[in-house]
């Protein structure tokens, strides 16, 4: 299935990737590879990640307190935010 990004999306993969990059070396790139992977996961099957009460679905990462927020859309999957678990629980909500 096609998947297509809200516009601010790359915005917060960078902010992400450039906080764990300034930690350790490498360790941003570690994030981004997990998130296409995630992305790889919907993309197989866009149904098996629980749907929120919004009709979104959210994808959590595996070794990264990130959580990435989408929804199926009748030919594709909108990616609308990539969020830290913890931080800002409300960040992004409004996107469409």
């Amino acid at each position: 299935m096609n998947v297509v990004y809200h516009k601010l999306v790359q915005k917060d993969l960078d902010d992400a990737w450039g906080y764990y990059e300034d930690a350790s070396e490498g360790l941003g790139d570690r994030l981004f590879d997990e998130f296409l992977a995630v992305i790889a996961s919907i993309q197989r099957n866009p149904k098996s990640w629980p749907p929120t009460d919004k009709g979104r679905r959210v994808a959590l990462f595996s070794r990264f307190p990130y959580k990435l927020l989408y929804r199926i859309e009748p030919e594709r999957v909108k990616v609308l935010v990539v969020r830290h678990q913890k931080r800002s629980p409300a960040f992004g909500d409004k996107r469409r």
